[in-house]
């Protein structure tokens, strides 16, 4: 959430537009955290462009549709503006870098498949209602939506468990068939970017977080905002005498307060809030 806010929130939803994302987005804080409602093929065609070399290729559900006895009743047109160029590197390649990393040491390593190249992200929702896996190699997407009809909570699915098991077991069967490449790399890199070495980016991840104050530098913390205030030292008590009492001094009741009164709430069709 904190990225979100650095980069805006508008800019993030603007993002997830021009990868295909068609779902209405709120702008709320939570929408880093996946606060916004996405149907399975919305999401594979979001992945798409990390699949395809940063080009967004529109996603359908039905290309034909033939009577038994052969006859077309259903073509789908096809779009003359063709693959749209979503995204561009380095951030292609660094977005690919991460999302490998999700299959070799993190969430989705349960549907790692030798030899192949892959990229994924494994996704769970508050009290197990939702479970997802979305994972890519070159010009290929398969996303698994795991939940119940009545949207009840699951016990203890997540992302890393059914659908990762149903994604690698669908990718097993399909890949061999799809002959399908390694994730390509998309357009060239900026002049003179060279990628940086997986101790560069540790380096790089550390200074962020200490600034000018590395460890050992500085005896203040660095991750405090400033100086603390000593406490105050804690003032004297007298105990109370064995003939002296406590004195009790009734007090006024206070009137009772009016409640507020409800505020209209704004009509979310024009609500800036929302993208």
């Amino acid at each position: 959430a904190g990225v979100a806010d650095q980069v805006g929130r508008d800019n993030v939803a603007r993002t997830a537009r021009r990868l295909g994302i068609t779902s209405r987005i709120g702008l709320e804080p939570a929408m880093a955290l996946g606060a916004v409602e996405v149907s399975p093929i919305e999401m594979a065609q979001a992945y798409d462009a990390f699949a395809n070399g940063g080009k967004r290729v529109e996603a359908y559900g039905i290309s034909r549709i033939r009577t038994p006895q052969g006859r077309v009743i259903y073509q789908r047109a096809s779009r003359a503006d063709g693959a749209v160029q979503a995204i561009s590197n380095p951030y292609l390649y660094y977005l690919n870098q991460m999302l490998r990393g999700v299959m070799t040491s993190g969430t989705g390593r349960s549907a790692a498949i030798a030899g192949r190249d892959l990229g994924a992200k494994t996704g769970t929702t508050s009290d197990y209602k939702d479970a997802w896996f979305v994972g890519y190699t070159g010009g290929f997407v398969t996303a698994v939506w795991v939940g119940k009809d009545d949207n009840t909570a699951m016990r203890g699915v997540t992302g890393g468990s059914s659908p990762a098991a149903i994604w690698r077991g669908f990718m097993e069967a399909a890949l061999p068939r799809l002959n399908a490449p390694a994730i390509p790399n998309g357009p060239a890199m900026p002049e003179g970017w060279t990628p940086p070495s997986p101790v560069e980016s540790l380096i790089g991840q550390i200074g962020d977080l200490f600034g000018d104050n590395p460890p050992g530098e500085a005896e203040v913390d660095p991750l405090d905002e400033g100086p603390m205030e000593p406490a105050p030292a804690p003032r004297p008590t007298t105990p109370n005498r064995p003939d002296q009492q406590p004195v009790i001094r009734p007090t006024q009741p206070q009137p009772p307060r009016e409640a507020p009164k409800p505020e209209p709430q704004p009509d979310k069709r024009a609500d800036p809030l929302f993208f």
